[in-house]
């Protein structure tokens, strides 16, 4: 599913859905250069320290957090690679916060730069569209790794795309089951 920013006077699908997809967000030189710091990465649960100021500046981030913060100061929390290597990375359904309070802001927001091609074979992530604006938690059946939500959809990108996401939205890891990586840099923004 592919989706970018809108035009100023269109609705963000960070609104209605709750993620977009920006295509073509970095060149090749770039993804090449934030790929040579996984290395040679032998446990697919390894989380690979990075600091990449360009990324939590870039232009697709800034305007995506205005979006989701509704326009309130916001900081950097996180930042690390990820490769969940073939035959690992399934997850159940989660946010990246608790639920919200009806009426409350959204206070996380999770941006995912794709540094390899994310498809259907090597466990693209999957998102459940609409689900960050629901206030109770994700139940406990949905929540299992192989459960499935009837309106989940599988978000696919090529290496250089980047998919952000309103952090409150129900989503996860896929099993990866191809015979190579998915490596791609985890990032989440939070309200200050």
């Amino acid at each position: 599913m592919h989706r970018s920013l809108p035009h100023a006077d269109e609705v963000s699908p960070l609104v209605v859905d709750g993620f977009v997809l920006v295509e073509g967000a970095l060149d090749a030189s770039h993804v090449g250069r934030l790929r040579s710091a996984f290395g040679v990465q032998s446990e697919a649960t390894e989380h690979v320290p990075l600091e990449d100021a360009a990324l939590s500046t870039h232009a697709a981030i800034v305007d995506a957090a205005r979006i989701v913060f509704e326009g309130a100061p916001w900081h950097l929390r996180d930042m690390h690679g990820r490769n969940p290597l073939p035959g690992f990375g399934q997850q159940g359904l989660h946010a990246d916060w608790k639920p919200r309070m009806p009426g409350e802001p959204f206070f996380v927001m999770t941006a995912i730069w794709m540094l390899d091609d994310f498809t259907l074979e090597n466990g693209a992530t999957r998102v459940v569209p609409g689900s960050h604006v629901i206030t109770t938690p994700i139940p406990k059946a949905l929540a299992q790794p192989l459960a499935r939500h009837p309106r989940e959809v599988v978000v696919t990108g090529r290496a250089g795309s980047v998919l952000i996401f309103n952090g409150h939205l129900w989503h996860s890891g896929r099993k990866n089951e191809s015979r190579g990586p998915r490596r791609c840099v985890q990032m989440i923004a939070q309200r200050a």
